[in-house]
C-alpha cells in the first residue's frame, strides 16, 4: 500500500471515530454533542429542567386554574422529545399539582445548584399562581405551590421572587449557567392580593428581577394569561404558542434551529391576535440570535399533520435512571435499608422510634460508600418530606385554625414540637448557607415557642418567658412573620395579662398582613374575654368584618363576645350565622350548646352539642366547660352522651 494511501485511511478512520464519538455523546441524555470550535475540542454541555405546573390547589380559597398542569405537562413531554433534547428522569424534574409543594419545588431548585455546572443549560418553568399581598418594596411577589395558603403567603407555601432571584443567580454567576427561565403565573382569580393587582405586580417584578438570563413570560405585567379549550383542546395560549414555537414553527428562515427571537416574533403574532380582544402580549428578553433548540423534522412534520396536542403522549424511551444504576450494584441488605427510609417517610416516621425511622436508616445509608452518588438526593427528599406537615399546619393557622382550634392543647403542644424538631432537623442537612436555612430556623423556633404557649396558657409569667424567647428567636431569623406576632400577642394576653402589648403584637401581625382577618378577630376575643374592654373589642371585630364578613371564625368570636356579656339573643344569632358559613366548623355548635345551658334550654342544648361532637369535639375541654353545667348535673343523660362518643375514656374510669 502507497504511504499516500495509508495517510489518507488513516485520516479516513480519524473522522469516522469523531463522527462515532459525536454519536455516542448524542445519544447521552440531556447532553449536546461535542462539536468542533475554532479548532477546539468543546465539551459536551448537559441541559437540567424543573417543570411545575398547578392547577388543582390545596386550599380552597386559592382558585384552580383549568389547564397549567396540562402546560406543564406538555412542556416536559416537549424536553422529553428530540426536539427538547431527549431529557431523561436524571435531567428534568416534573412537579403536578400535589407534588409541586414548596419543599418540593426548593429541593427541586437545589438539585439544579448542585449539578449545573459551566456552559450547562438550566431551564426553569412555571405554570401557576403568582400574587403580592401587599403593595410594598419589601414584598415583590411569590410563586403559589399546591401549599400555599390562601393568606400570610410569607409563613410558607410560596416561593417569595427574592429567594428565587437568589437561585437563578447562584446557576448563572456562580455556576456560569445559560438560565431560561419561562413563567405563566399572571392568572384570573380572586387572590389575597387582588386589591393590590398582587398577580400583575409579580409578573412586573418577574420581569425586572433578573439579569442576564434568558426570561420568557406568558403576558405584559397589566394583563392576564388566557387559557381555552380553543388551544390544543385545553390549554394556555401562550403555552401552546410556545411549543409550536419551540418544535420549530417559528423557524422562519430554515436553518434547523430556533432563535430567541423567533419565539418571540412568533408568539407575538400569535397569541395577541388569537385572545383579542383580551390582551395578552408575551413577554420575551434575552439575545435575540440566542440559540435555544434544534429543529427535528419528523416532530415537526408531526406537529404539521397532527398538531400539538398529538404530541403530548410523546415520551422518550426511558433511559436507567441514576438510582436503578446504583441500587442495581448494591446487595440485597442495603436495597432493603433503601426501601425502609422511602417507607419511613412515607409513614411519616422521621425522627421515631429510633431503631425504626427515617433518620436511622438515613444515616445507614450515609455510611455505605457505593451510595455516595445518591447522597445528595437522599438528603433533598429526606429535607423537603421534615417540612411538610408544619406547613400544613400554618397554613390551618393562617385560616383561624378552623380544624385545628378544637385539638386539645397538649396533643397539639406535642404535635408542636415534633415539628420544630423536623424542621430543625430539615435545616442541619440543608446546611447554613442554604437559601431556606433562615426560614426553617424561624419557624422552627415559631413551633417551639407555640408548644409552650400552649402548654402554659393561662399559666404564670415564667412560662411565658419562656415562650416569648422562642418567638424572639423566630423573628431574629425572619422579622415579617405575621403568625409570630400574632402568638405573641396571646402569650401577652393570657400569661401576662397585659392588654397594651397584647393590641400592638396583634396590630403588627395585621399591618404585615392586612387582608389577614385572624389577628383583629382574635384581638377582639382576647380584648373581650380576658380584659372585658367591649368597645375596644367591638372596634376590631367590626374591622375584622370590613376584611372578611364570610369568616365564620369571626362570626362565632362575635357570638362569644355576646355570650360573655349574657346577650344570649345576640350570641345566638352570630353562632347560627357562622354555621351557615361553615356547617363543618365545630366550635359555633358548641358554643350554641353553652349559650343554651347557660339559658336552661337542656334539650336544646343536648342537641347542639351532640352535632359539635358529631363532627369531632375534645373530651377534656367539654367536661370541665362550667358553661355546660346545667346539662352536666343531668348524670345519667351526660353519662350516656359521653359513653356514646367517648366509651374508652369513660369506661377507664
Amino acid at each position: 500500500m502507497k504511504i499516500g494511501d495509508i495517510i489518507i485511511r488513516g485520516l479516513l478512520i480519524k473522522a469516522i471515530t469523531s463522527l462515532l464519538v459525536v454519536h455516542s455523546y448524542a445519544q447521552m441524555k440531556g447532553a449536546t454533542p461535542i462539536s468542533i470550535v475554532n479548532g477546539q475540542q468543546s465539551m459536551a454541555i448537559n441541559t437540567y429542567a424543573v417543570v411545575v405546573g398547578i392547577s388543582d390547589y390545596q386550599d380552597p380559597g386559592i382558585p384552580d386554574l383549568r389547564f397549567a398542569d396540562k402546560d406543564a405537562e406538555a412542556f416536559a413531554n416537549f424536553l422529553r422529545s428530540p426536539a427538547g433534547g431527549s431529557l431523561d428522569q436524571d435531567h428534568v424534574k416534573v412537579l403536578i399539582n400535589a407534588h409541586a409543594t414548596m419543599a418540593q419545588f426548593g429541593i427541586a431548585l437545589d438539585w439544579l445548584i448542585e449539578n449545573a455546572k459551566e456552559n450547562d443549560r438550566v431551564i426553569i418553568y412555571f405554570s401557576g399562581h403568582g400574587d403580592v399581598e401587599k403593595k410594598t418594596l419589601t414584598q415583590p411577589g411569590f410563586l403559589l405551590c399546591w401549599d400555599a395558603p390562601s393568606h400570610v403567603y410569607i409563613s410558607g407555601g410560596a416561593i417569595a421572587l427574592p429567594i428565587f432571584q437568589e437561585v437563578i443567580s447562584t446557576l448563572s454567576i456562580q455556576n456560569k449557567a445559560k438560565v431560561i427561565v419561562i413563567t405563566d403565573a399572571c392568572r384570573s382569580g380572586k387572590l389575597s392580593g387582588t386589591s393590590v393587582s398582587g398577580s400583575q405586580l409579580t409578573n412586573a417584578n418577574l420581569s425586572r428581577q433578573f439579569s442576564n438570563e434568558i426570561k420568557i413570560l406568558s403576558c405584559q405585567p397589566n394583563e392576564y394569561s388566557i387559557e381555552g379549550v380553543q388551544w390544543g383542546g385545553g390549554r394556555g395560549a401562550f403555552s401552546y404558542h410556545l411549543l409550536n414555537a419551540l418544535y420549530g414553527l417559528s423557524d422562519t428562515n430554515y436553518d434547523s434551529t430556533i432563535s430567541l427571537g423567533e419565539v418571540r416574533r412568533y408568539l407575538e403574532d400569535h397569541v395577541s391576535r388569537e385572545t383579542a380582544p383580551l390582551a395578552q402580549e408575551p413577554m420575551v428578553m434575552g439575545i435575540a440570535n440566542e440559540l435555544l433548540f434544534h429543529v427535528d423534522d419528523s416532530l415537526l412534520k408531526k406537529l404539521k399533520t397532527d398538531g400539538v396536542e398529538r404530541l403530548n403522549n410523546f415520551a422518550s424511551i426511558e433511559s436507567k435512571g441514576l438510582e436503578q444504576q446504583v441500587l442495581s450494584m448494591v446487595d440485597t441488605s442495603i436495597k432493603e435499608i433503601y426501601f425502609q427510609f422511602y417507607q419511613s417517610i412515607s409513614a411519616k416516621r422521621f425522627l421515631e422510634p429510633t431503631s425504626d425511622c427515617a433518620e436511622f436508616y438515613y444515616l445507614k445509608l450515609m455510611s455505605v460508600p457505593s451510595l455516595s452518588r445518591l447522597s445528595s438526593s437522599l438528603t433533598r427528599n429526606y429535607a423537603a418530606a421534615l417540612q411538610d406537615d408544619a406547613q400544613q399546619i400554618l397554613n390551618l393557622s393562617s385560616k383561624a385554625e378552623l380544624r385545628e382550634l378544637v385539638v386539645a392543647r397538649a396533643i397539639k403542644a406535642e404535635k408542636y414540637l415534633s415539628y420544630a424538631k423536623n424542621l430543625g432537623r430539615a435545616a442541619e442537612l440543608l446546611g447554613k448557607n442554604h437559601y431556606m436555612y433562615a426560614s426553617l430556623q424561624a419557624r422552627k423556633y415559631f413551633f417551639e415557642g407555640w408548644a409552650i404557649a400552649l402548654q402554659h396558657r393561662n399559666s404564670d409569667s415564667i412560662s411565658g418567658l419562656q415562650g416569648l424567647e422562642r418567638f424572639k428567636n423566630c423573628l431574629k431569623w425572619q422579622s415579617d412573620f405575621p403568625q409570630c406576632y400574632y402568638q405573641i400577642a396571646w402569650v401577652y394576653a393570657m400569661n401576662f395579662h397585659t392588654a397594651d402589648s397584647c393590641e400592638y403584637y396583634a396590630k403588627r401581625a395585621a399591618e404585615l398582613l392586612p387582608s389577614w382577618v385572624v389577628p383583629y378577630a382574635g384581638l377582639a376575643y382576647l380584648l373581650s374575654e380576658k380584659f372585658k374592654y367591649y368597645d375596644k373589642a367591638l372596634h376590631y371585630f367590626y374591622l375584622a368584618l370590613k376584611i372578611d364578613s364570610t369568616s365564620a371564625y369571626i362570626w362565632n368570636n362575635f357570638g362569644n363576645y355576646y355570650l360573655k356579656q349574657n346577650q344570649y339573643t345576640l350570641a345566638d344569632e352570630k353562632y347560627l350565622v357562622a354555621m351557615k358559613l361553615d356547617s363543618a366548623y365545630v366550635e359555633p355548635y358548641y358554643n350554641l350548646a353553652c349559650s343554651m345551658s347557660l339559658q336552661h334550654q337542656k334539650d336544646k342544648a343536648y342537641e347542639y352539642l351532640e352535632s359539635a361532637l358529631r363532627i369531632g369535639y375534645d373530651y377534656a375541654w367539654i367536661n370541665n366547660d362550667a358553661d355546660l353545667i346545667e346539662v352536666r348535673n343531668e348524670t345519667e343523660r351526660w353519662k350516656t352522651l359521653m359513653l356514646k362518643y367517648f366509651p374508652d375514656k369513660v369506661n377507664s374510669k
